[in-house]
């Protein structure tokens, strides 16, 4: 069963690490949020939005009930967890494609450029809104630099109560 997991890992990765580079541009687009109501500590770097919170940055669109970020004494954001009933993700991609998330809990770490999809996970991809892939995992990783992306069940020694991985691989329309 290992073996079986490496190899659909090892499928995912190729098939996904050559076109899943986000828009160049993203990172260099001022960053907005809307929210019900805000909470900034400006000592500790922390920002916390409740209420509708959406959150947008170039292609980037972030929605949930409840966003935390911390960020350095620069103001530049190190760490965004995103919490609530689903929290939802969307990115354009440089081959415009779009990578969609959701999760009960995202975390993103910029320093590190990782998606963490914890509690009822989801990842699609998709162009011109056919989906090409898609993903549900109790646990999902998204490195948003390499487009790669590791899905498992959440728990240690690989524990079935935490649910299973399941994927849809779609095949690419034949070329007339």
């Amino acid at each position: 069963m290992k073996f079986r997991n490496i190899l659909l890992l090892f499928f995912m990765a190729l098939f996904l690490s050559n076109s899943a580079l986000a828009l160049s541009t993203d990172r260099e687009q001022p960053i907005n949020i809307e929210a019900n109501t805000a909470s900034i500590d400006n000592i500790k770097g922390v920002a916390i939005y409740e209420g509708d919170v959406i959150v947008t940055q170039g292609s980037i669109r972030l929605t949930a009930e409840k966003v935390t970020l911390n960020y350095s004494k620069k103001q530049e954001i190190e760490k965004l967890i995103a919490e609530g009933k689903i929290a939802r993700f969307n990115q354009r991609l440089d081959n415009g494609e779009d990578i969609t998330a959701q999760a009960k809990l995202m975390e993103y770490n910029a320093l590190k450029s990782m998606l963490y999809l914890k509690r009822a996970a989801k990842l699609q991809k998709s162009k011109n809104g056919i989906n090409s892939y898609s993903s549900t995992a109790p646990y999902i990783t998204y490195d948003t630099k390499a487009g790669l992306i590791k899905a498992n069940q959440g728990g240690r020694g690989g524990s079935r109560k935490h649910g299973r991985i399941k994927m849809t691989l779609k095949p690419q329309p034949k070329k007339k």
